[in-house]
């Protein structure tokens, strides 16, 4: 019934915006008038997204902050509290920031705003844009944030009570994008970033759907879509009905029985680990409640005699727990707000899908999202997904280059303007790849790096390197893209981020790209 019910919301909300949008900049003849430049400046904090986007450069400039967080910064010294100091500095005394975007819940998009950006930008914020999924008042985001608590809680359990256990370490790691945990019980979690955002910095807050079009007085020359989420709960979730509580129960039976194996500590009599209503539920009597070596040996000798350790699979049951906690990744990445900035005049388009996965990219092509628009010649259009990606000329690449972040078929592949296509990469691989279970965070991934720097023929801007170049023989943290392209390959991408004279490399702080 709520899979139903979201449905029809989201194409509702898609036949809502199927009307004509006139522009103000455009002359009588349909002539576009002169082009406003518009700047992207992606901070180098790491492993994480910061990126000011400034409309109008170096004319009545307007400011968009999409997000600030980071899981470290190995590549540089730069920290949040170089990039508060940086939008202090740019606000000036009396400034304000225009919008601020929180597009998902993940420590590596909202950590900032936990802390060093508070002072700067408390109060200063004029609007506040977050998805759908993040309005306390709709009733169909209060269940997706009931469903990504109890998943939370049940596998944060898991972590504590597996600690130093190959699953425990894997849980843990994955779990880092949604807080650092300290034995599995969140020290800060993203959630008060969120709600600082939203209740404290004093913006005015507006939540976006799917098909909604934002064009402000304040933004002369540009209009923003909205693509994503979607409103269609199988194209955010990829297991399970968040309408019932299966996850629910299935995550806390799952951490209650990690304590009961896990727990070496307790003993007849004395565990004190279970409250009142947890003791009620065990299915024995409490002087049975036993675990730990000393049991294994007084009761099963064989078991656990050396020669036999081979058979041993008390942790393996619970390699269920990697799989939930992949899934409660998924679901929150593709909660992600994605939006496509279109310069009116030309019709070029600046991509920002921050970390969203396959279901949140192909809802984008559902045929009911589509927009009626005045173009920069004064006709009118009708826009879709598929216009928007063969007009990108910038991309700002989702979750750091993982090989599940970005669409092929109807997505990079539809990114035609390979002349000036420019991608921009967050990502510190030496973080990535240090990560819990080292070695299995590949960002980018060799593949989609690849493609990537076919598509913008070599203009791939990573915030750890600077301009994508050919790993050197030897190197530990580039060696699997080792040999990537032959050297006339690279000789000629190379000439290419010569001849990019719109991006700039040289601040320590931020990389830069002008749209001019």
């Amino acid at each position: 019934m709520a899979k139903k019910k979201a449905t029809a919301k989201k194409k509702a909300t898609g036949r809502r915006r199927r009307r004509t949008v006139r522009t103000k900049r455009t002359t009588r003849r349909g002539a576009a008038t002169a082009l406003p430049k518009v700047r992207v400046r992606m901070f180098r904090q790491g492993l994480g997204d910061c990126l000011l986007v400034t409309f109008d450069a170096g004319g009545d400039e307007r400011h968009l902050l999409i997000d600030c967080g980071t899981l470290g910064n190995k590549a540089g010294s730069i920290k949040i509290k170089d990039i508060a100091e940086h939008l202090e500095s740019l606000l000036g005394e009396d400034g304000k920031l225009d919008a601020l975007v929180a597009t998902h819940e993940h420590q590596d998009h909202l950590s900032g705003f936990r802390s060093q950006l508070k002072p700067v930008l408390k109060d200063r914020v004029e609007h506040v844009w977050l998805a759908w999924t993040e309005n306390p008042g709709d009733p169909d985001a209060q269940e997706l944030q009931k469903h990504q608590g109890d998943l939370v809680s049940a596998l944060t359990n898991v972590v504590r009570l597996a600690h130093g256990s190959p699953v425990g370490e894997r849980v843990a790691g994955l779990l880092g994008f949604a807080g650092e945990t300290v034995l599995g019980s969140f020290a800060k979690t993203v959630d008060e970033a969120m709600k600082w955002i939203r209740d404290e910095s004093g913006g005015k807050v507006r939540y976006l759907e799917p098909g909604e079009l934002i064009q402000e007085d304040w933004l002369p020359g540009f209009r923003i879509y909205v693509l994503g989420p979607p409103r269609d709960q199988d194209a955010i979730k990829e297991a399970g009905s968040h309408a019932s509580d299966e996850l629910y129960h299935v995550g806390a039976r799952l951490g209650r029985s990690a304590a009961w194996h896990l727990s070496a500590e307790s003993s007849a009599g004395t565990n004190s680990c279970w409250s009142d209503d947890e003791q009620s539920e065990m299915p024995f009597d409490e002087r049975f409640w036993q675990s730990g070596e000393e049991l294994l040996a007084t009761q099963y000798p064989d078991y656990v005699r050396p020669e036999d350790a081979w058979r041993r699979v008390e942790h393996e049951w619970l390699n269920v727990a990697s799989d939930l906690a992949l899934q409660l990744d998924n679901f929150t990445n593709n909660t992600s707000l994605v939006l496509a900035i279109e310069r009116i005049a030309d019709g070029k388009v600046l991509l920002f899908p921050a970390d969203a996965q396959q279901g949140n990219w192909l809802s984008w092509h559902d045929e009911d999202l589509d927009w009626f628009v005045v173009n920069g010649a004064g006709e009118p259009v009708t826009m879709t997904a598929a216009d928007l990606l063969k007009n990108t000329v910038f991309y700002k690449v989702g979750h750091h280059g993982s090989h599940n972040a970005t669409a092929k078929g109807k997505g990079l592949e539809l990114m035609t303007r390979t002349d000036e296509l420019v991608a921009f990469i967050p990502v510190d691989r030496e973080i990535a790849l240090g990560r819990s279970p080292k070695g299995t965070w590949r960002m980018p991934a060799r593949a989609l790096y690849r493609r990537l720097l076919e598509q913008c023929e070599g203009r791939v801007v990573r915030a750890d390197l600077g301009w994508a170049a050919p790993a050197a023989k030897g190197d530990e943290i580039e060696e699997e893209l080792f040999n990537l392209a032959d050297a006339s390959k690279w000789q000629q991408w190379a000439q290419a981020q010569d001849q990019a004279t719109n991006v700039d490399l040289s601040n320590p702080l931020y990389v830069e790209y002008v749209l001019e």
